[in-house]
This record gives C-alpha cells, structure tokens and sequence, in this order.
C-alpha cells in the first residue's frame, strides 16, 4: 500500500513513486488506464471516450518552428480513494524551459482572506448566511493561448490505445520522442495560471461578478450579497440565499464544469464543521500529521512532548538570562540527505502551523532560520517538533460568531534570536465591538505573526516598536478586506504591553538616542493621529502575543494551547507528571 501527500505518492519505506516504477508495479493496469485518460483529456479523447478539452495536438519533429524552446513533461500521481478516478495522473509542463516575456504572475486568495471569509459567514449566519464551496475541473485546460508552446515526450509514457489512435509509430523520432503542440493553458506553463484568471474574470464579469480592489482572492456581485474567494479554481462562497448561489453556479457552468459541496464542508486543504444554530465553526486539516508523519519516516518518541521547542532556564543571579540569545552554534553539520528531511520537514508543516496549530510557529521560525546550513542541534530541534505534533495530532481552531471587529496584540522578545536579531509576534483576532463590549472575547486568531527582526534594534523598547509597525502593517489590508465584506471597522484596537513603546506612538516620551525610531516608524504616529488605529498599553499577563515570542516551560504550553487551539483527542491525553514529560 502507498501513501498520498501533497500530490505525490510514497511508499512505506518512504521512497517517492514514479510513473515508470507504477507502471512496472501490481497496479500497472490501473496506472495504465489512468495515464491513457489523462491523454486523452488533453488531446481529442481516447478509447474509453474521456471528455477530451483539445489542448494538445501530436506532431511531427518538423512541425515544431524554428527557434521554439521545446520542454520536458512531468506525470503527477494522485490516489483519491473518494473520487470515481481513484488513480490519477496528471501531466504537467517543464515551464522552466519555456520563456514568457509577460508577468506570470496570478491574484489567489490566501488562507487569511479565506478565514475573514468564514468568519463572516458564522458572524452572519444568524442572517442567513451559509457557506458552500465548489471547484472546476480542468480549469486551466479551458483557456486559449495566444501563441502555441512545446514538448516532448518519451515513447515509453503512451499507452497502445493512445500510440494506435493518434498513429504515433509514425510520428516517434529516432531516439524515441513524441512531439506535442500546446494549444491552451496546461499545467505547468508559465502563462497559464494568468491567462486562466483574466479568462474567468471576461467570463464572470458578463453575469455582474467582479474581484474586490486591494484584494488578492475575494470577489463580490454587482447587486447581490455573495461574497466568495478564489483559490485558482477552488471556490470558497459566502451566500444568503439558494437563488444567490445558484446564481453564481449557473454562471461558472455556462464556460466550465462544477463539481459542488453544498455543505461547505472542504476549501483549500481545509476541513469545515459548521455549527451555524450555535454560532460556531471548527476548522482543521484531519489525518494530515499522522501521514505527514509516517512520510518523513518519523520514529516514534517514548513518552508524548508537551513543548514544540527547548526551552532554557533563567539563571537567576547570573549574568544574562533568557531574553538573551544563546551561545552559536558549534555542533557539526548535518549530511545533505539529513539537511534535506529538515527542509522537508519545515516546509510540510509551515501551512498547518499558519493554518490550524500556531503553537509551532516559534518552534518553525527557529529551525527555518538554520535550515539552509542545519546543524546536529538542528536535527534535534526537528524532532523535538515533530515530537510535539505526534502528541497533538488532531489540533482544530474553533472560530465563534463577533461583531468582526479586528484586535490586535503585539509583543516582542529582546535579543532571543541568533545574531542579536529579536522576535515579534502579533495575535490577531476578531472579537465584539470595543465601545460595546467593556472586555471583548478572544477569539481564535485569523493570523499569528511570529517572525525574527532582520535589523538589530537597541532596545527593547525598540523592538516592541518594531512588532507595533509589523503588526500595524499587516492589520491594514485586513481592515479592508472586511470593509469590503460590509463589517465597517472603528479605529483598530492594537495592544502592548511597553509602556515606552506605546509613549513613543503618542509622541510623549522624552527622546534621546530614538532618532532612529523617528525615520523607521514614524508611520505609527500617522496612522494613529488617522484614528485608523487605537493602540494602547495593557500588562503583560493579558498580551496573547507573548506566547509566539519566547521559549517557554512545559508548564506554559500546557496551560497555555487551549487558549489558542483545540485537540479532538485532548480528553484522552494523560497529562504525565514532569518528571516523565520529554
């Protein structure tokens, strides 16, 4: 049996499958057929009669034009054991051997756009508001090109009901190719994912559907509330009425084929539980570190590990103590294949931490910053993370209906980084209305910042200044996106807990050596003085920042991650007395 993940297939030694090692293996026949579907689809069907699009045509070596760049193809291996194709094949282009003189570049709605989105649903569900998802099959298949692009492939990748529809014995070049004209966008070209988008923006924008300004993903209708993000060709909608949907539905199915979810259960890798009478929806990405896991090859810890990173006690009564950076790092450097499972290792779970567990993003950010040379304390940083993500592997965030007014905290650990660089963090949420609500909820975060300054700063008032302005910055294009989904923002409550960094926004500090300040966050002051932002002091104990900063004790993150995300499998944890937890 093998293992899917991100569009590739393992088996359980953890070696990656190809198409030649399918197509020699027990499955021959189903990879076969598959490979012969996918064939078809491009080009004008095959035996079986799949619903062919045209984009390629066969051809002769000769016919390619002179000076043409001709690239290689790549099969792509999908199991989906839920779909009526279970084995897919998907050819994509070597768009790196192809020139496009245009920008390629594509507007796709991120995962903090579609959180806004899903909170808005819940917030409003009370008004009837519900959320469906849909997808179009062969999106990029469907569009036209303005100029042809090439390929070839190797004799070998052709199965006979395909060699013997399209005559390819007579088109095969001595050392063994097939020649391909691309006639329409194709996965893997460069243009295609571009052309793709103007494509569906000609086509919605006859039936009154338009992108949103300042956006990257979100778009709206002329005259009816639907709101729904775009992800490539993942639709993730917000409606109030059946009529609004269906609207939309019927628009997308007059140009592509729609695959629905009505329950608006799957969007983007992520998995909804929508509780809309109780005023709620849980979020969360199920089975994906067991296989994540079990792909890296993961050894499996005696006892559970209750804290993502290391942590190092304060020294009380000697020079330096935690708020300090540790000595560098002398311990030898890992094997290249050994750099290439820490590499893999951060990359596989970037997107969940982002996406459902924040309490790796510290943990993330410590070992992504040594990964481009990792060390054996490296190695041992990752285990420990994965360590941690073995002990919690359900994690879900529960998103609760709000006014949808954004709160920010931001905080800022001194001088904790390697390099005497500092690290920020922002936890940032949507809770009640503050001139409403005296103490407003915390919510679950719709975004977690956690990164390591790139300048080194002087101070820790500094660095608290420095987290405002990241923070500040990101809160921007998130108060407009929920202008834009009619949830009007008073002026942005940003908490901290240094009072010197807060005195410095309000211009009420006595300055010495902050001229520096002045040049780099200057900003701060005007954005305040636009009441675009209401950015105030509070203790510490009461900054959900602080968490993403620092290197805490076991018995935080055991306190701590309820606050910030919720464990399916929690109730059956025994929680081990500390001289048993890792």
């Amino acid at each position: 049996m093998f293992h899917l993940h991100v569009n590739h297939i393992y088996r359980p030694d953890g070696k990656k499958e190809t198409i030649d090692t399918l197509l020699q293996g027990s499955d021959r026949d189903i990879w076969m057929q598959s490979l012969s579907n996918e064939w078809g689809r491009l080009a004008q069907s095959n035996d079986k009669g799949v619903l062919a699009t045209d984009t390629i045509d066969f051809i002769h070596r000769h016919e390619v034009p002179d000076g043409r760049d001709v690239t290689y193809a790549t099969f792509v291996l999908n199991y989906r054991p839920l779909k009526s194709e279970t084995h897919r094949v998907r050819i994509t282009v070597g768009g790196d051997r192809l020139s496009y003189a245009a920008d390629a570049g594509s507007p796709a709605a991120n995962l903090l756009e579609t959180k806004l989105l899903v909170n808005s649903t819940i917030s409003d569900a009370s008004k009837g508001a519900r959320f469906m998802s849909t997808d179009l099959k062969d999106f990029f298949l469907a569009t036209p090109m303005e100029e042809n692009e090439y390929m070839r492939v190797n004799y070998k990748h052709f199965p006979d009901d395909i060699k013997k529809r399209y005559n390819l014995d007579d088109k095969a070049t001595p050392s063994g190719h097939i020649f391909i004209k691309i006639k329409r966008g194709m996965y893997g070209l460069k243009q295609a994912a571009i052309l793709a988008y103007e494509h569906l923006k000609e086509n919605l924008a006859k039936h009154g559907y338009s992108p949103v300004q300042g956006t990257v993903g979100l778009w709206q209708h002329e005259t009816r509330p639907t709101k729904f993000c775009v992800c490539v060709d993942d639709f993730g909608i917000k409606y109030y009425s059946k009529d609004d949907a269906q609207h939309l539905i019927d628009s997308l199915e007059k140009h592509y084929t729609c695959t629905k979810d009505w329950e608006g259960k799957n969007y983007c890798g992520l998995t909804f539980d929508w509780h809309y009478d109780d005023g709620y929806v849980d979020v969360s990405m199920p089975k994906y570190i067991p296989e994540s896991l079990q792909r890296l090859r993961y050894v499996k810890n005696k006892y559970p590990q209750y804290s993502p990173h290391h942590h190092a006690p304060i020294q009380y009564g000697q020079k330096g103590t935690r708020q300090f950076a540790s000595s560098p790092d002398d311990s030898p450097l890992l094997s290249p294949k050994e750099t290439k499972h820490v590499q893999s290792t951060t990359g596989s779970f970037l997107y969940y931490g982002r996406a459902i567990d924040y309490t790796i993003l510290p943990a993330l950010n410590d070992i992504a910053s040594a990964q481009a040379k990792p060390t054996q304390k490296t190695k041992e940083k990752t285990q420990q993370l994965m360590d941690y993500l073995h002990t919690y592997p359900n994690a879900f965030i529960r998103f609760y209906a709000s006014d949808m007014v954004l709160h920010v905290d931001s905080d800022a650990a001194y001088l904790v980084a390697p390099k005497a660089r500092s690290r920020i963090a922002g936890y940032f949420h949507l809770s009640n209305h503050p001139n409403i609500t005296k103490h407003p909820k915390l919510n679950r975060a719709v975004l977690v910042e956690c990164k390591t300054l790139r300048h080194v700063v002087s101070s820790s008032a500094e660095a608290e200044v420095a987290g405002i302005f990241h923070n500040a910055g990101m809160a921007i294009p998130i108060r407009h996106i929920l202008q834009a989904l009619n949830h009007p923002q008073p002026p942005t409550p940003l908490k901290t807990d240094n009072s010197t960094a807060a005195g410095f926004v309000y211009d009420n500090i006595h300055q010495k050596r902050s001229k520096s300040w002045d040049m780099r966050y200057h900003w701060l002051r005007d954005k305040q003085t636009q009441q675009q932002f209401n950015i105030f002091w509070e203790k510490g104990v009461n900054n959900d920042a602080d968490y993403f900063t620092k290197h805490h004790p076991i018995f935080h993150h055991l306190a701590q991650r309820a606050k910030y995300v919720q464990d399916k499998l929690r109730e059956c944890l025994h929680i081990l007395s500390p001289a048993r937890v890792s």
